[in-house]
């Protein structure tokens, strides 16, 4: 490719991000022009990448020899670049370096984004330490002097909203990493918690009293989100405590992980019948914060989780923290996200980047997969009195329609409404092996107007099909206190993986590898019985017709047992 059709080829896109973010148009292509050798170097033809970016776009990269510095010698390793699906979204990488700047300080770049001078913008890549190269301006300098560059600096032609797609970053956007400082809690909670233990305090939190007779029941699961729930009942010993457990007030509980996790009451119920008791209901500050902060703002694009994390606990006092390396999250295209409660939009954030969460107060830990494998069996013959196995087939689907956002001013009668994208039909791949009577299974359509992009839609169909059988596992789990078992089990938690073992005088009815979702205890009651639920397991039909076909084999072998037993 001749250097001139090089320029034209991306000026274009340049102009976009000019007119966009008022970033010169003439720096961005001097720079493509540099850096990927007129669009002819390695990295630019097989990753479409012009600017050199390490790392991994969308989770797609390729794999570079690079020059580093070890032990004092230059040697060549191999490491990843990001690889674009064209020059254009390369461009725009570019763009929001410029506008994001760097982990470790967001105005890193500033100095470029609104300067006209070519010549001070290229002074200022430098001084920022964009390359290590001392005659990088001055090369870029000659560039946009000879091919006359700066003619498309200009805005004159580039339509108003040249790139509904990709639409402005978000630069504003003050991080809510966790920066290592808690948030203070009632300073008359106990320093040092040797039991668990469970206190009110009132909404002013100026006081804390420990709250006696309540057994509280703590449901815990990968999503964050935890609620307790307890019945006290009023004795001539607990007056103060009892008056204060009123709705909006504080609770503060001691749970197995985090001590001292704020909760606030949000249903009362009163009996008295004989006795005077409340029946009470709270839910952690994750909950609460979120089920009360409406995001206004809305956002389209591909974004990263912490974009989008971001996003949503702006305005809070949420904080998070990468368990997982970021790199492990790809980033995902969003169209019209927000203008919705908290929760919503962080459910919404946990199916889209299919994140785990665990949470201490106002840190969120943020997980890929939290958990671990775990030496520890259930076993019915000693310490699971009880097992429940469901498996469901109602509710599966092998195709559906989607029906994205309307056109405006379309008619308001539903055989002549207009849509933005024609109807999108998504047929699931596996469905030959999963249609009923010889036909497909048919999903309610998805009707959702926050997509505009027939491609939105589409990433959406592909979650909401599912053809595949649901079978859920909840357990009783009782502790056994056995000085050998402990040398060798391990405990859990909620995203360990475990072994199951159903066996009863017919023979085992199930064993497998079962990973826990959720668990609801007894914080306060270390002895009680906990209900562990298992994941939702997605099993082909032929999986579980095999099953049921060795579970028939099974009683025809007992079954002849019996006979020559008579």
């Amino acid at each position: 490719m001749a250097k001139e059709d090089f320029i034209k080829e991306i000026s274009v896109d340049a102009q976009i991000v000019y007119k966009n973010h008022h970033i010169l148009a003439s720096l961005i292509i001097a720079q493509g022009c540099l850096e990927s050798a007129w669009g002819t170097s390695e990295l630019a033809t097989k990753g479409h990448n012009l600017f050199g970016m390490k790392g991994e776009y969308n989770g797609q990269y390729v794999t570079m020899m690079t020059w580093e510095v070890i032990n004092g010698e230059n040697v060549q390793v191999p490491a990843k670049f990001r690889k674009y699906p064209s020059w254009k979204e390369s461009i725009e990488d570019l763009a929001n370096l410029y506008l994001n700047g760097v982990s470790w300080d967001k105005d890193h770049y500033r100095a470029v984004v609104g300067e006209t001078d070519y010549q001070k913008a290229t002074a200022a890549l430098v001084k920022a330490g964009y390359a290590t190269d001392p005659n990088y301006a001055t090369k870029l300098n000659s560039i946009i002097f000879t091919y006359k560059l700066t003619q498309y600096d200009t805005t004159e032609g580039v339509p108003n909203n040249p790139d509904p797609s990709n639409p402005d970053p978000i630069v504003d956007l003050p991080s809510k990493e966790f920066d290592g400082k808690d948030i203070t809690l009632n300073m008359s909670l106990p320093k040092d918690v040797y039991f668990p233990q469970l206190h009110v305090a009132s909404q002013d939190n100026t006081q804390a009293i420990e709250v006696i007779g309540a057994d509280p029941d703590l449901l815990d699961d990968t999503t964050g989100k935890k609620d307790i729930e307890f019945t006290i009942t009023r004795t001539a010993d607990n007056g103060t405590e009892y008056d204060l457990l009123v709705n909006d007030n504080i609770l503060y509980l001691d749970e197995k992980k985090f001590n001292h996790q704020k909760y606030f009451i949000t249903d009362i119920e009163i009996n008295q019948e004989g006795t005077l008791s409340k029946k009470v209901t709270a839910s952690h500050v994750f909950v609460v914060t979120l089920n009360n902060h409406y995001v206004e703002d809305t956002i389209s694009g591909t974004f990263t989780v912490r974009k989008m994390l971001d996003f949503v606990f702006k305005g809070t006092k949420l904080r998070y923290i990468f368990k997982d390396k970021e790199s492990e999250f790809s980033s995902v295209e969003q169209d019209n996200f927000g203008d919705r409660f908290g929760n919503e939009l962080m459910d919404e954030i946990v199916e889209d980047y299919g994140l785990e969460l665990d949470v201490d107060n106002y840190k969120v830990y943020v997980y890929k997969k939290m958990g671990k494998r775990i030496n520890h069996t259930l076993d019915t013959r000693y310490n699971m009195p009880g097992i429940t196995i469901k498996t469901s087939s109602q509710g599966c689907s092998t195709r559906a329609r989607g029906y994205g956002a309307i056109k405006e001013n379309s008619s308001t009668d539903s055989k002549k409404t207009q849509y933005v994208f024609d109807p999108v039909l998504y047929k699931h791949p596996d469905e030959d092996k999963f249609l009923i009577d010889g036909m497909p299974r048919w999903a309610e359509p998805l009707r959702d107007e926050k997509y505009k992009k027939e491609s939105s839609m589409l990433a959406a169909l592909k979650k909401y099909v599912n053809p595949y059988p649901q079978t859920e596992i909840e357990v009783d789990y009782e502790y056994i206190y056995e000085p050998k078992l402990l040398k060798i089990q391990e405990d859990f938690w909620k995203g360990d993986t475990l072994h199951i073992l159903a066996d009863t005088s017919y023979g085992v009815t199930y064993e497998d590898d079962v990973r826990l979702l959720s668990i609801q205890y007894k914080p306060l009651n270390p002895y009680a019985k906990p209900t562990l639920t298992f994941a939702n397991f997605r099993k082909d039909i032929q999986d579980i017709r095999m099953e049921q076909e060795k579970r028939l084999k099974d009683q025809k072998r007992y079954m002849q047992k019996l006979r020559m037993m008579i």
